[in-house]
């Protein structure tokens, strides 16, 4: 993780010259849990929850003004709940990764001032904090193995940018991604577990300075 940060850091300051541009990111997330453990067997009546997420970072423009690189960090929510009716038990995960996440936008289309983009991404997420209720009681989630190591997020988003000035844009977004299992894997233990988001948020893009780059021409 160290060396694919220090890659991308490298990258995109050997495109100091280049048009760059920041963008902010916050929205909802609905998620939910796909767990199977090492007999096959999985956990019923999960339901998803709703939680919130966080994302910044750089992006860089290339030749052609239809695709900019992405390299920012991420903070994200996601969570479960679930019901026994039979031992009436209550049951809720909520779980916040923080990581870094790369990716492109490609902007295929433009209505007027409107242009249409997808946005694949992958993050590289660990785990910052994590509780487990159940019914009255809440358990710390830091050390289990199916939630306390790195989760690989690959995602693919779609959405619409509109230029609010010559030096910034607003967008809304939409994207979905499904973990790695994030168990780790041994012979012994060939449990299954991935998280399934969707995501819906609202962002601005502005311009650093010296960028050679228009928000009004396509």
């Amino acid at each position: 993780m160290k060396r694919l940060t220090i890659l991308l850091g490298m990258f995109f300051f050997s495109h100091s010259s280049v048009s760059q541009l920041v963008y902010a990111e916050w929205g909802q997330t609905i998620s939910n849990f796909d767990y199977e453990n090492s007999t096959g067997g999985t956990l019923e009546n999960l339901q998803p929850k709703i939680a919130s997420y966080l994302n910044a970072g750089y992006q860089v423009q290339l030749k052609g003004d239809k695709t900019t690189l992405i390299l920012g960090g991420v903070l994200n929510t996601y969570g479960a709940v679930a019901s026994d009716v039979l031992l009436d038990n209550y049951f809720e995960w909520d779980v916040t990764y923080a990581g870094i996440q790369t990716g492109i936008t490609y902007y295929f289309a433009r209505s007027r001032s409107l242009l249409f983009y997808v946005k694949p991404t992958v993050s590289l997420e660990y785990l910052v904090r994590g509780t487990q209720t159940l019914n009255n009681q809440v358990f710390n989630l830091s050390g289990e193995d199916e939630f306390d190591n790195l989760l690989l997020v690959p995602r693919v988003g779609i959405g619409l940018q509109y230029p609010i000035s010559n030096k910034a844009a607003l967008y809304l977004n939409y994207g979905y991604g499904r973990s790695f299992s994030l168990a780790k894997a041994r012979p012994e233990d060939n449990e299954k577990l991935n998280i399934n988001s969707h995501m819906v948020g609202i962002g601005i893009v502005i311009q650093l300075p010296g960028c050679n780059c228009a928000f009004k021409s396509f």
